[in-house]
C-alpha cells in the first residue's frame, strides 16, 4: 500500500510537470523573461517555509554533514545559470511549436543523460540505451522532419537545446544533491534563477501590472505548481519509490504534456506526429528499464 501511494504521488508530480507546459505557453503573454522571473521568485518564496521546516527537523550532526548556506551559494548560481538557459529555451520554443511536441522533444534528455555519461564521464552504456537512442532519433524525425529539413520547426530546434541544457542540469543536481539539503538548495537556486531573468524582463520586454494580473493563473501554477508542489511531491514520493521506478513514472510527463495541450489548447497532431511521439515515449521507457545484469 505504501508503494502504491508513492507511485501515485510520483505520477501526480509528473502530471504537474507535464501540464505545466500549458501554463508556460499561456504565460508567454508576458514574455519569456518576465514569466520565468516571476514564477521562479514565487516558487522560491513558497519553498522558504518548507526549507525552514526541513532544517528544523534535522539533528546538529546531520546539519554538519551538509554544505552550509554560504558554501552552496556558488553551486546554486551555477545551477541557476543552466536553469535559466533551459527554461528560457522552453519558453521561446513554445512560441513556435505545440505543447505536445515540446513535451516529447524535451523528454529526450532521459536518453541524453546516459549518452553524455558515456562520452564525457566514461561511464558504461548498455546496448539497450543505444537502441533507445536510435528509436528516439527516428521518433524525432516523424515529429519534426517528416517533410525533410525544410519542414523542421524552429521551436523543435529550440526544444532540443532545452533538452541538452536539461542533461547538464541532471548532472549538476546529481553532484550537489549528495552535498546539500535539497529543499534549501532548490529554494536558493530558484531565487537566483528569478533574479537572473529579471534584467532580461526589464530590458527586452514591456510589461504592465494589468498584464501580470491577466497572467496570474499561469504565474501561480508555474510558481506554486511546477516549482514548489511538483518538486515537493517528487521528493515525498521517492521516499518509498526506488529511483529507477520513479524515473519511469516521471517520464509520463511527456504524455501529460501532449494530452493537456490537446484538452486545454485544442492542439492536434498528425498521424505521423502521433507515431513519432509514440516512438520517443517507447525510447524513454526503454532507456529506464534495467535488466538483471545491470542491477
Amino acid at each position: 500500500m505504501s508503494r502504491f501511494k508513492g507511485d501515485a504521488i510520483i505520477l501526480l508530480a509528473a502530471f504537474v510537470y507535464g501540464s505545466g507546459l500549458v501554463a508556460q505557453s499561456e504565460g508567454n503573454v508576458l514574455g519569456p523573461w518576465t514569466y520565468t522571473s516571476l514564477r521562479f521568485l514565487l516558487g522560491s518564496a513558497v519553498l522558504l517555509p518548507v526549507a525552514l521546516l526541513m532544517r528544523s527537523r534535522k539533528t546538529a550532526e546531520q546539519r554538519e554533514q551538509e554544505m552550509s548556506l554560504k558554501e552552496m551559494l556558488p553551486g546554486c548560481l551555477i545551477v541557476a545559470l543552466d536553469l535559466v538557459a533551459m527554461v528560457i529555451a522552453q519558453q521561446n520554443g513554445l512560441l513556435y511549436t505545440t505543447v505536445g511536441k515540446a513535451g516529447f522533444i524535451t523528454s529526450l534528455y532521459v536518453i541524453g543523460v546516459p549518452l553524455a555519461g558515456l562520452i564525457f564521464l566514461k561511464r558504461k552504456i548498455s546496448r539497450r540505451i543505444l537502441i533507445a537512442a536510435v528509436i528516439a532519433v527516428i521518433g524525432f524525425y516523424f515529429i519534426s522532419l517528416s517533410g525533410g529539413f525544410e519542414g523542421i520547426n524552429k521551436g523543435d530546434i529550440i526544444m532540443l537545446i532545452a533538452a541538452l541544457t536539461c542533461v547538464i542540469f541532471v548532472y549538476l543536481m546529481e553532484f550537489f544533491s549528495k552535498r546539500a539539503d535539497a529543499s534549501t538548495f532548490t529554494m536558493v537556486q530558484f531565487f537566483f534563477t528569478g533574479m537572473l531573468c529579471l534584467p532580461g524582463a526589464l530590458i527586452f520586454e514591456d510589461t504592465t501590472w494589468s498584464m501580470i494580473a491577466d497572467a496570474a493563473l499561469p504565474i501561480i501554477y508555474g510558481g506554486v505548481g511546477i516549482c514548489a508542489a511538483g518538486y515537493t511531491l517528487q521528493m515525498i514520493g521517492q521516499k518509498t519509490v526506488p529511483s529507477e521506478r520513479a524515473t519511469i513514472l516521471l517520464s509520463t510527463e511527456s504524455l501529460f504534456s501532449l494530452f493537456s495541450g490537446m484538452v486545454v489548447l485544442h492542439e492536434m497532431l498528425s498521424v505521423r506526429e502521433f507515431f513519432g511521439c509514440a516512438l520517443i515515449f517507447v525510447a524513454v521507457i526503454l532507456s529506464e528499464i534495467r535488466g538483471k545484469s545491470e542491477e
